[in-house]
């Protein structure tokens, strides 16, 4: 199991989304948690070229960018719209 925080960023733009995208959001990244590794979800890609691990999970038209800060914690860097996201 998994436990995620959010970075200051993150909580910025999740708040300005609609809140029917925020719960669908919310409710996917709870999802996420229930795997052992975030490769294990169908969703999820490791992004190439960063120092770290960072992965990617996509939701509809949305994109949360994340980093595994230990074995059991995700942190939530950023929530953007796929046209932005990549």
């Amino acid at each position: 199991m998994l436990v995620y925080e959010f970075h200051p960023t993150a909580e910025k733009e999740l708040t300005r989304l609609p809140i029917k995208e925020q719960e669908r959001i919310i409710i996917k990244i709870k999802d996420l948690c229930q795997v052992k590794h975030p490769l294990q979800h169908r969703n999820v890609i490791k992004l190439r070229g960063k120092k770290f691990e960072q992965f990617r999970l996509r939701i509809g038209n949305y994109r949360v960018k994340f980093i595994l800060s230990n074995s059991h914690t995700i942190k939530i860097t950023h929530i953007q719209h796929r046209q932005i996201g990549y």
